[in-house]
């Protein structure tokens, strides 16, 4: 008996109009025995003229049957081409149903175990939705021996739109966790912010409060850990307006410093974070960010890097000149790291300063382009003569007032 209520792959629930089985009975006999005559492109054709009723008719059981058996024809005649290409046409047809597509899939797995020569299986894995599992035992063994470029190149083969679909939870998770330790050797702290965004945002990851603070926490480090550039910054005020913040105080208020424009002493922050950050309290485990390890010492390292890049930008915000001893004294660094610091985020055009070294001072202010300084004299000009003519307005009315009395 068919199914009444099928779903299409636009995600549209419909019901079935005509029962198609009696015909798919007939048809399905016929074409196999064709299939075995050697005629396997007119059988296949014959099968999709009516695949293309049954699913206009939403009739799912005899597309499913039709599909399976589609695939099954090019699999006996050892027809790999055909097979790889009538997989990709059916799964891609105008408004197919997700059930049939499934049960298709389904049957072609058992391909893959069945087929030996390894050219033809990779060309069918590759084919197939189990792609996207395939993926995840390739990054892993690339990352196993260090191969951190060519897991890069599987991973772009995966699309993650594929994890908006129900049921793909487990392989979000995989991927997005094996993307981390490939930022990690990469050092990309904002890909990896990303990445724990993505797992923050999983459904089962949110229904378990320790696992979405976890998460979460992770969020707010690497945003923090990352260089600052208009998309930082964006991330840092999205992540700031979460309301999930509020059970992890501690980081809401690390994160507010570094969007609060006011200068960060080093030593303090560590007071009033550093363990915290590093070893946790019994309501709120640390996460692994900065443990004690290699990776974790040089994160710390990374996050008094980015106080001080913090504090020169405030100050190139405030100051329009200042000297380096004032300077170096304000980041609790010697003179040469402070001209360190500053000399990176200039050539990174994160802020602008000259440095005349024989004066010792730093300049903040940008030179205005010609252009620029003409447009604003002629502006001042303007409102000058306008005051003048309003003046003079003013003055010649008391006159008149004056002359009446």
């Amino acid at each position: 008996m068919s199914e009444e209520r099928s779903e299409r792959s636009d995600g549209r629930i419909v019901k079935m109009e005509i029962d198609y089985s009696s015909t798919v009975d007939q048809r399905l006999p016929e074409c196999e025995k064709m299939a075995k005559e050697g005629k396997l492109q007119e059988a296949i054709e014959s099968l999709l003229s009516l695949e293309k009723q049954t699913r206009t008719a939403s009739d799912m059981v005899s597309t499913s049957r039709i599909l399976v058996a589609v695939v099954q024809m090019c699999y006996e005649a050892k027809d790999w081409d055909a097979l790889n290409e009538n997989i990709m046409l059916l799964t891609k047809r105008r408004s197919q149903l997700k059930q049939a597509v499934a049960k298709m899939v389904q049957e072609c797995y058992k391909y893959v175990d069945a087929v030996t020569d390894l050219t033809i299986k990779l060309r069918l894995i590759d084919t197939l939705p189990l792609q996207v599992e395939y993926g995840h035992k390739q990054m892993r063994l690339c990352i196993a021996v260090k191969d951190y470029i060519r897991t890069q190149i599987i991973s772009k083969k995966i699309n993650t739109k594929f994890f908006q679909e129900e049921g793909t939870e487990e392989l979000k998770l995989k991927y997005y966790n094996l993307m981390i330790q490939v930022d990690q050797h990469e050092g990309s702290y904002l890909s990896i912010c990303k990445h724990y965004r993505a797992i923050y945002d999983t459904p089962c990851i949110l229904e378990d409060s320790s696992k979405w603070q976890q998460a979460l926490k992770s969020v707010v480090l690497y945003v923090i850990l990352s260089p600052y550039d208009n998309e930082q910054s964006d991330l840092v005020h999205r992540i700031s307006g979460d309301k999930k913040l509020e059970e992890i105080p501690k980081y809401k208020d690390l994160l507010k410093q570094f969007t609060t424009m006011e200068l960060m002493r080093w030593a303090s922050l560590v007071e009033d974070y550093g363990k915290e950050l590093r070893e946790g309290s019994p309501n709120s485990p640390a996460t692994d960010v900065f443990s004690y390890t290699e990776e974790g010492e040089k994160r710390w390292k990374d996050l008094k890097n980015r106080v001080v890049e913090h504090n020169i930008r405030i100050m190139a915000k405030y100051y329009t000149r200042i000297t380096m001893k004032r300077m170096a004294n304000l980041l609790d660094l010697s003179v040469d790291e402070s001209e360190e610091f500053l000399s990176s985020l200039v050539v990174n055009k994160t802020i602008y300063a000259k440095v005349d070294r024989l004066a010792g001072i730093i300049n903040f202010q940008r030179p205005k382009d010609p252009n620029d300084l003409l447009n604003d004299w002629s502006h001042k000009l303007n409102s000058l003569m306008s005051l003048v003519n309003k003046t003079t307005h003013l003055i010649a009315k008391e006159e008149m007032i004056h002359n009446l009395q």
